[in-house]
């Protein structure tokens, strides 16, 4: 599934190599918004949150507000914005689903003039915060995908 790691489901003790790691095509989540700063070329990341009525229930605050003025302009919806540092931001772009983990690795190597293995740990680490926190999913390899289902079964 393109989305596996949308599901927030963590595979326990599995050991990608670093060959099929490179393959990995990371995606950013589509239920996600973001939105590019003309100047500093920053990216911030906007994540709706549920409001009350979308839990089942309703604030005290939301039944008081039931004026004329609310009605005209009713409250922004919550939401919650993650601001990316300039090459944060310059992943974010790449992660498209077209490009693969090695591709993006290469990009940072020759922009920034740093050791392979430098970009690729230090994206590990980026890749896996991201995912941890729902932002984006990886398109896998089939070895990989082989190998999950190998370790499931047993």
């Amino acid at each position: 599934m393109i989305f596996d790691r949308f599901r927030r489901k963590k595979q326990k003790g599995l050991q990608v190599p670093r060959s099929i790691f490179l393959k990995a095509k990371p995606v950013r989540n589509p239920a996600l918004t973001w939105e590019k700063d003309k100047k500093t070329k920053e990216i911030k990341i906007i994540i709706p949150l549920k409001t009350s009525s979308q839990t089942g229930g309703a604030k005290k605050e939301e039944k008081e507000r039931k004026g004329f003025l609310d009605k005209l302009f009713p409250p922004e919806p919550e939401k919650r914005v993650i601001s990316l540092d300039r090459i944060g931001s310059i992943v974010w772009e790449l992660c498209d689903g077209e490009r693969t983990i090695g591709d993006i690795a290469n990009y940072l190597v020759e922009k920034y003039k740093i050791m392979h293995e430098e970009a690729e740990i230090s994206l590990n680490a980026y890749f896996n915060q991201l995912s941890s926190r729902g932002l984006i999913g990886f398109i896998l390899p089939e070895e990989l995908k082989k190998q999950i289902e190998k370790n499931e079964k047993t």
